[in-house]
């Protein structure tokens, strides 16, 4: 990884200017952990191009095009200056409610990832104010340390034929605002909340299916619940942390389940079924699949509601004269009155 172009302006919404500063030597290792940080960041959602030429997609593709130094300094600057207006548009929105834009310094960056890839990184850093301790006089900046990013976009292209193609952006905010994607960079997300609630449910159940389905069916009727569970719940969920949750704490029937195994499949199911690691679950998206069946024999079955919390702990199999059955505890009186023996 090259990187080829960088550069870093503070964005002064009150003073509605923008400032380019130097990138000093020392400062360059701030700039190469910080592409570090964004290219490993798992909390980065997709996102597409609407129109490859607006300002942001433009400026990109000349950058990418034209190493002359000058010319990149210039269209850094537009950037720059289209953030700051998109941040003032912001700020006039939220103005009646008391809250205001996050003070921040635009970080920009090309970097090469191999003949002819490329990604373009722009970022929003924290930017703070504080007095010298010994002239007392007011300086801005940040953390050297701390390296807080409110958000961050990294345009990922490949150039063929002096022409520079673009693939998906992947997009970080901390917060909801989305003056970010929709007025600033004007992107379009690739893949909704929706989307990933249903590919994820999918692709869990599938690659559970696969892995230990065949080899203790009750770990997966108890893990595939509990993943019903979790889809069928409105909530912000961090894929990552929710499957190690999910496989740290579970205690499998089977002993030849390996925890560790089961949970790296499921850990690499995002990139390979292409859904997000962050998302808020939509239950509408699989209303088809918040009952599970089960036959018990001709004309009759068992139902199992993703609701269902202890059902593992209600029904158990077991065998009685030569036959295999169902020891079902049941709380309703209707039900189990209707099928108590006379002689019972």
């Amino acid at each position: 990884m090259n990187i080829l172009y960088k550069s870093f302006h503070l964005i002064d919404v009150d003073n509605e200017l923008t400032i380019r500063k130097d990138i000093s030597d020392d400062f360059n290792s701030f700039i190469d952990d910080f592409v570090e940080f964004s290219n490993h960041n798992e909390k980065t959602k997709a996102y597409t191009i609407v129109s490859e030429e607006d300002l942001i997609s433009d400026c990109i593709r000349r950058i990418v095009k034209d190493d002359d130094e000058g010319y990149r300094n210039e269209l850094t600057d537009k950037i720059a200056s289209k953030l700051l207006e998109s941040e003032k548009l912001a700020q006039a929105k939220i103005y009646p409610t008391g809250s205001k834009v996050k003070k921040g310094s635009l970080v920009q960056a090309l970097v090469q990832k191999s003949e002819d890839e490329y990604e373009y990184i722009l970022a929003k850093v924290e930017h703070s104010e504080w007095y010298d301790g010994i002239s007392l006089h007011r300086n801005s900046g940040f953390s050297s340390e701390k390296k807080s990013i409110w958000k961050f976009a990294i345009y990922n292209m490949y150039s063929i034929n002096d022409h520079v193609v673009f693939n998906d952006v992947s997009v970080y905010t901390d917060t909801k605002a989305k003056y970010w994607t929709v007025s600033f960079l004007e992107l379009e997300e690739k893949r909704d909340d929706a989307f990933n609630t249903y590919n994820a449910y999918k692709a869990i159940d599938n690659e559970l299916k696969s892995a230990i389905k065949t080899s203790s069916p009750r770990d997966y009727v108890v893990l595939s619940n509990e993943i019903q569970n979790t889809m069928n719940t409105p909530q912000d969920l961090n894929y990552s942390n929710y499957v190690e949750e999910l496989i740290d704490q579970y205690e499998p029937v089977s002993t030849e389940i390996d925890k560790e195994v089961i949970k790296d499949c499921l850990l690499a199911l995002p990139e390979r079924k292409h859904f997000d690691t962050e998302f808020k679950t939509v239950p509408s998206s699989i209303e088809n699949k918040r009952t599970k069946k089960y036959k018990i024999a001709d004309g009759v079955e068992l139902m199992i509601k993703s609701t269902s919390n202890d059902f593992s702990s209600r029904i158990i199999s077991t065998m009685k004269n030569g036959k295999r059955v169902l020891e079902i505890v049941c709380d309703d009186d209707e039900t189990y009155n209707a099928f108590i023996e006379e002689n019972a």
